[in-house]
């Protein structure tokens, strides 16, 4: 009795730590919302001609989302690595042309969510020749001479190219102004504010207090549960509707080979941009790019519900063979037409006003995904939540806490989805609302409730495989998820360091998300300390375990810690390396190291019990686990060795010179990205192994007689 009430306790903690994340972001959006970075109802020169309007501004911000241009280079750092970074291009243009360049703003200091232009702004005569000289080099770029920047031909009319001058001299403008903490860098023209140092100090002072007291808190808590009794469950094969999730796993297993395939096409256009067999005229990079992230979210997503599919009736949830199929058919659905709307979207193939709820959205940093598909994904978690809370009733005693904690991450990631979807019908106004809205979504995928669904998941075959006791994983799980939500959801704000946003989410987001390091430490320890446990006896338990460890110390230490979370979130770090390939590097290690590997592993436990993989198989599978996460491994080396001739360009030059294509065509970094192909030709073979096994193995486990 006294066991089953802690791991309620618990739970329910996990339960509050959702609720309050959530209460925080509702309660300072009202501030955030109402104290965004100004648009001018106009902007005039000191002779009174008029440079661009509010409106060309707001239209401009919503013709980057229609055209996936986010997907292409970056606004404030924000968007993707392969295209010019566009504000600081304007910097550039601003800095050669307007000599000074003043800028008097007549009126309120902020726009808000019910008031977008406000103010009057008044400009150096100079500014005309800087608009005329950035319009012409995006003419260059985004139409004349497209399908030599990666980009379909003659891409961007010139008519709308006008409004999307008008936003991106505005974004410029906004950094000379200071609602930006003085990015991006440009030599004697931006530079870092004192509270990117202070703030740094303050975020070093915090992650050392709470390390210490954490640290001797875990340490008690593992010693008291190391030596509980253990448990070990002989399960049945899996009954005809369970088999359903295999399904689902074949068309995951295929999605990520397509997924791989477009990273090796993406990688491509960094060496000749005008790309390989007329691919260009409808995956050109930005489609690409938007595609492959997307992809991974779609197959890993689909792993999830699949083997939830497969493990639910083994958790006291018996789903008939209709609602099985209904569940994957909903999710196949959601996931395809996702992809399916983004390359119809950014192939200008979805008219207005429907691209942007069908089609993509075009927002930067992968949400691209259009809102009616976005609900839908949200509506997906819920169902998912509702019968892991389902489980948490009727599954036996020392796993209910586990598929609790399942339950609220389902939901809590629901949440984010729709935050992610606002405001639905049509796309903010100001370039900040977004940015706001966005990190919010993106932190409750991945950093915040993305743990507590994966892994006390990972936990459960761990307790039924007789590895680990019940109460450590239920203590184990608990810790993680409570301090990864805390810490990722509002250690999203690490995002707001330079988009616009009002200055205390600098020191709230530094000071958060740095303790996003102690629970992937903590995981990191669980699982060197189960490989050294020395209890591994069959070839499942050896899989397992070996998956959790190149998974916890690849993906979770050297891809989230060192390569993400300790440096990268650093104000100060973070001003001259945001949005360069350090980020590239972070995110190619965590993503597939942590939620690929777990999902790949989540194949192989489906399919070893339904008897599609052997025991004598299952060896082969262990060393491809190996070989993926060095051919990653790789990758980030040479990724970080990227950022690394990037950010002496940046001290060196500014932030424009860094990205774009002329760049990356330059002798060293164009050496450095051939010499990526290594890691991807590695990885890729160890993919391809994995898929090809899972893909025999659905087909051979039906045909074995139920």
């Amino acid at each position: 009795m006294v066991k089953r009430i802690r791991g309620d306790v618990w739970s329910n903690l996990v339960l509050v730590a959702t609720v309050l994340v959530y209460v925080v972001y509702i309660t300072l959006a009202g501030y955030t919302l109402t104290h965004l970075p100004p648009v001018p109802s106009v902007v005039e020169t000191e002779n009174g001609t008029v440079l661009f309007t509010g409106g060309e501004v707001i239209s401009g911000k919503v013709l980057m989302q229609k055209y996936g241009l986010f997907d292409y280079g970056s606004f404030w750092g924000f968007g993707g690595y392969y295209g010019t970074d566009f504000t600081a291009l304007a910097l550039k243009v601003i800095n050669q042309t307007a000599d000074p360049p003043t800028i008097k703003v007549d009126g309120l200091a902020y726009s808000s969510i019910t008031d977008s232009e406000t103010s009057k702004w008044i400009v150096s005569n100079d500014y005309v020749k800087a608009y005329n000289t950035l319009y012409n080099e995006l003419y260059n770029i985004l139409y004349n001479n497209s399908s030599n920047y990666g980009l379909k031909p003659n891409f961007v009319s010139p008519n709308d190219l006008r409004n999307i001058t008008a936003f991106i001299l505005w974004g410029a403008m906004i950094s000379l102004l200071g609602y930006t903490n003085g990015f991006p860098y440009m030599p004697q023209q931006t530079q870092p504010s004192v509270n990117v140092s202070l703030s740094t100090w303050i975020m070093v002072i915090v992650f050392l207090a709470v390390l210490v007291s954490m640290v001797s808190y875990v340490s008690l808590k593992i010693l008291d549960h190391w030596r509980d009794p253990r448990i070990s469950v002989t399960l049945p094969p899996p009954s005809a509707s369970q088999r359903i999730g295999l399904i689902g796993i074949f068309f995951a297993s295929v999605l990520a080979g397509v997924q791989g395939l477009l990273g090796y096409l993406a990688m491509h256009y960094y060496v000749d941009p005008e790309g390989i067999l007329g691919l260009i005229n409808f995956l050109p990079f930005n489609v690409t790019r938007a595609l492959h992230l997307n992809m991974a979210v779609v197959w890993i997503a689909l792993t999830w519900v699949a083997f939830s599919i497969f493990a639910l009736p083994y958790l006291g949830v018996p789903l008939s063979r209709k609602l099985s199929f209904a569940i994957l058919g909903l999710t196949l659905f959601a996931g395809v037409g996702l992809l399916l709307g983004i390359l119809f979207s950014y192939n200008q193939l979805i008219p207005s006003p429907y691209w942007f709820i069908f089609g993509a959205q075009g927002k930067p940093n992968d949400v691209d995904q259009g809102t009616f598909w976005l609900l839908l994904v949200a509506l997906i978690f819920f169902l998912a939540s509702s019968l892991f809370f389902k489980a948490s009733k009727s599954t036996a005693e020392p796993l209910r806490p586990l598929t609790r904690i399942t339950a609220i991450g389902l939901l809590g990631s629901g949440i984010g989805a729709i935050f992610g979807s606002l405001p639905i019908i049509a796309p903010w106004p100001n370039f900040t609302e977004d940015q706001f809205f966005l990190w919010i979504m993106i932190h409750s995928f991945v950093e915040g409730f993305w743990p507590s669904i994966v892994i006390p998941v990972v936990l459960i075959l761990l307790v039924v495989n007789n590895l680990i006791p019940p109460s450590l994983a239920t203590m184990a799980a608990s810790i993680d998820s409570v301090s990864e939500i805390l810490s990722g959801m509002i250690g999203t704000a690490h995002h707001y360091y330079f988009g616009g946003e009002p200055l205390f989410w600098m020191y709230l987001g530094a000071s958060a998300s740095i303790l996003e390091v102690i629970p992937i430490l903590f995981l990191t320890y669980y699982a060197i300390l189960l490989g050294r446990r020395g209890e591994i006896k069959t070839e499942f338990q050896k899989t397992l375990v070996t998956t959790i460890l190149i998974s916890a110390i690849g993906g979770a230490f050297v891809g989230a810690i060192i390569g993400g979370a300790s440096i990268l979130n650093a104000p100060m770090i973070n001003y001259y390396v945001h949005g360069l390939q350090f980020t590239m590097a972070h995110a190619h290690l965590a993503f597939p190291l942590v939620w690929g590997l777990t999902a790949i592993l989540m194949w192989i436990a489906a399919l070893y019990l339904s008897g599609g993989i052997k025991e004598n198989e299952l060896k082969t599978l262990r060393i491809m686990i190996l070989i993926y996460a060095i051919g990653f491994i790789m990758q980030g080396i040479d990724l970080w060795a990227l950022g690394a001739v990037q950010l002496a360009t940046v001290l060196r030059v500014g932030y424009w010179a860094a990205k774009g294509t002329l760049f990356y065509l330059l002798s060293i970094p164009d050496l450095i990205v051939w010499l990526r192909m290594i890691g991807d030709v590695v990885a890729g073979f160890a993919a391809a192994v994995i898929i090809i096994y899972t893909l025999k193995g659905v087909i051979k486990s039906y045909k074995i007689k139920i």
